[in-house]
């Protein structure tokens, strides 16, 4: 169709509320900002769903965690950039303390590890 511009892929991810715009995330501002250039420098748009999404999951040890999380969504259509946003969240996920980010792509699911 004519008036179509594809833009690739849907990815999601889902961020900690009260860690995005907490104090001491780093000299450079907030995770929020971090995530925010991120996003723009390199896919030049996204969403973000500030209202609250509620996740839970079982801990290595089987105990029942829970966290009240923030959605971000961003398109594409290479395999590089996808690679990008990947070690982005693993780094991120290092800085914020969290053991993993929890990641859509299309109709899959996946854990993004922490950067060691």
């Amino acid at each position: 169709m004519k008036n179509l511009a594809p833009l690739g892929k849907m990815t999601a991810f889902y961020i900690p509320s009260h860690k995005l715009d907490g104090p001491g995330f780093a000299s450079d501002g907030t995770a929020r900002q971090a995530i925010h250039e991120f996003l723009i420098s390199h896919y030049k748009a996204y969403t973000h769903t500030p209202s609250p999404v509620k996740g839970y999951w079982l801990s290595g040890r089987d105990v029942l965690l829970h966290d009240v999380m923030e959605r971000f969504e961003v398109s594409f259509d290479r395999e590089e950039s996808y690679g990008k946003l990947i070690e982005f969240l693993a780094s991120l996920a290092q800085r914020l303390d969290e053991e993993s980010i929890y990641l859509t792509r299309g109709d899959e699911s996946f854990l993004v590890a922490r950067a060691p």
